[in-house]
């Protein structure tokens, strides 16, 4: 058993790139933040944009250039 942890241990540390540091991990609140809200609120974002500039525009006054009566 203790060889098999062994091997785990050699080969976790044989796959890191050179220079790799490792920190703190993300703590639950800082997960749900970056990869839920912050997509969603872009998301939202975003799609009022497009929604605020493809909507429909009020109509204006025929003019004497664009129709004839």
């Amino acid at each position: 058993m203790m060889n098999h942890l062994n091997s785990l241990v050699t080969l976790h540390s044989i796959a890191q790139e050179d220079g790799y540091v490792p920190s703190e991990g993300l703590s639950a609140i800082d997960t749900v933040v970056t990869f839920v809200v912050i997509p969603v609120a872009l998301f939202f974002g975003i799609a009022l944009i497009a929604w605020a500039l493809t909507g429909e525009r009020s109509k204006k006054k025929n003019s004497s250039i664009t129709s004839i009566d």
